[in-house]
């Protein structure tokens, strides 16, 4: 009997790290989709390619925009965007700074991207600076895809240096 304990002990411990090199390889393929679907978003925005957004999102996902626009489908997000893109804008593009990723399921992640916006303009048509924004985007994961179905969009602001003691 003390001669078989090492034995299984040994092959408890070598299926656990089994498991877990499995999981973790799961995590990093699947964290490298959703990263490869931002970075697909972001050039579709800048070369207004509706059909790779649409390709990436579920029909009935929810788009909330900086503006505080509400679009409840990717077709009505689409057709919002095809007209900021005659306004506003017109003239603008996006870039990543970062994403972070985390899974709340298997099949759900969370992800936070932060990206400049240049070549936005106002009312007027002026061009305004500059600025980051932040986007809280949920994946699903759909016979073997990652979608978003849910997006929301703000400015980051800079915080101010606090004057109280």
């Amino acid at each position: 009997m003390r001669s078989i304990f090492p034995a299984i002990v040994s092959t408890l411990v070598s299926l656990s790290f089994s498991n877990v090199s499995q999981i973790n390889a799961q995590t990093q393929e699947d964290e490298a989709a959703i990263r490869e679907a931002v970075a697909t978003m972001t050039t579709a925005f800048n070369t207004r390619d509706d059909q790779a957004t649409a390709g990436l999102t579920t029909t009935d996902a929810d788009f909330v925009t900086v503006t505080g626009a509400w679009s409840k489908s990717s077709a009505d997000y689409l057709a919002a965007r095809r007209a900021r893109f005659a306004t506003a804008l017109k003239n603008a593009s996006i870039r990543v700074i970062d994403i972070k990723i985390r899974f709340l399921r298997a099949d759900v992640a969370l992800a936070h991207v932060t990206q400049e916006v240049r070549g936005m303009s106002d009312d007027h048509e002026k061009e305004l600076p500059p600025h980051t924004e932040l986007s809280v985007r949920v994946f699903i994961r759909e016979h073997g895809k990652w979608l978003m179905t849910a997006f929301h969009n703000t400015t980051v602001t800079v915080p101010t240096k606090s004057t109280s003691k």
